[in-house]
């Protein structure tokens, strides 16, 4: 596998050097993996190993360009932390990732792709349900189950193609020709690359992989008045990102559920919503003895103008916290979050209040695979050892 020296046109400063890391992978498919060269606390150079075609010039040229675009405009705070758990890490946690890929609870199946069962899966139909109970039962959301795709047109208007590009996943399917079924069957047996062969006779299908369940609930609303001064619905579902390189077990997947609560109605009450959802939250990670803390976030915006100042904006105002949990290795991932979008939604969707006035939204996430993982990671495999709120759910489970 070559390798190759990159020296960077702009040093990237230590306190952005994460933001750099984030970024790395989305700037060429070629590189497959790398290691920063640093001097005087400064990246300075970056040494990647990549694909045999690889162009050094092309790839300093990218590199350099993702640093001018999206690195060094960045104006940060130190993240501030808005709750922390009072339970301790487990020390000397058990290797359950070890344990859950002997006992085939969890299977590799591709890049960023697992399946899930036994245990693991039981356990996270557990705690979905523990999450949904509160939406429900203390909020009134209606729930709702999607389809799986959905119509790009809807991602546009949001303005996720503006803000994630890098993430994107999208649906397609052969031309509808009876000449081009003709031509891709009888080419197939001689192509070496059987995705480029379909690229060859494929056309965009108009919609996405989702990459949240919200967006269905917008396009759900789209053109409508609500008949009360606020609803909250809910949902369950598969969500798509594409995270090249930056995969990880069940910590980072292209294919991953999230369970999703969304908030409509006027400022002070979406926002009212959202607090008091945290609430439930850090008294639910309680009862679960999960140690963590939540912080102010940004979302990873990519490749726009306007990075640096949505970043800025979304920190300032704390439209955004994240849960994060510990789970083994030392690392901790964002199980949670919980947003604010102001009238972003209301006005892309054309979706009104019962007075007429725009809506306004707000929306909670919880990534099921990562709060499983991180509650497998502090309490380990034997049922009997889990706090008593998820041993009863356990022991009037369903079968899955």
């Amino acid at each position: 596998m070559p390798s190759h020296r990159i020296p960077l046109r702009s040093a990237v400063p230590a306190d952005k050097k994460a933001e750099f890391e984030q970024r790395l992978y989305y700037a060429s498919s070629v590189i497959v993996d790398y290691a920063l060269v640093e001097e005087a606390g400064e990246v300075v150079a970056v040494d990647v190993a990549t694909e045999p075609d690889a162009d050094p010039a092309e790839l300093a040229r990218k590199l350099d360009l993702l640093i001018a675009n999206d690195v060094l405009p960045q104006r940060r705070r130190p993240s501030a932390v808005v709750w922390r758990s009072r339970h301790e890490a487990r020390q000397g946690e058990p290797e359950v990732w070890d344990e859950l890929r002997d006992a085939s609870a969890v299977v590799e199946m591709g890049e960023g792709l697992y399946a899930t069962g036994g245990l693991f899966t039981e356990l996270l139909t557990a705690l979905d349900q523990m999450v949904c109970d509160i939406a429900v039962d203390a909020f009134g959301a209606v729930a709702y189950r999607y389809p799986t795709l959905i119509a790009t047109d809807a991602l546009r208007r949001g303005g996720y193609l503006d803000a994630f590009p890098q993430f994107l996943m999208t649906a397609s399917r052969l031309h509808c020709d009876a000449e081009v079924y003709d031509a891709f069957l009888s080419r197939l047996g001689d192509a070496s690359d059987t995705g480029r062969h379909l690229d060859m006779f494929s056309e965009h299908l108009g919609h996405c992989l989702p990459p949240t369940m919200c967006f269905h609930t917008y396009r759900q609303l789209q053109d409508r008045q609500l008949t009360a001064d606020s609803a909250v619905f809910t949902a369950r579902g598969k969500s798509f990102r594409f995270e090249s390189r930056y995969r990880r077990g069940v910590e980072r997947l292209w294919d991953f559920t999230i369970r999703e609560i969304v908030f409509v109605g006027d400022r002070e009450g979406v926002a009212e919503q959202r607090r008091r959802f945290m609430e439930q939250t850090w008294r639910l990670m309680d009862a679960l003895a999960l140690p963590g803390h939540a912080e102010v976030a940004h979302d990873p915006f990519f490749s726009g103008k306007s990075t640096s100042e949505r970043v800025l904006a979304q920190e300032l105002m704390e439209l955004k916290y994240e849960l994060r949990l510990p789970v083994e290795g030392g690392r901790s991932v964002a199980a949670g979050s919980f947003n604010l979008h102001g009238d972003k939604f209301g006005s892309a969707f054309h979706i009104t209040l019962d007075d007429g006035a725009t809506a306004q939204t707000a929306c909670v996430g919880f990534g099921l695979e990562r709060l499983t993982y991180a509650f497998l990671s502090q309490h380990g495999l034997d049922i009997e050892q889990w706090p008593a709120p998820v041993r009863l759910r356990m022991n009037s489970r369903s079968p899955v």
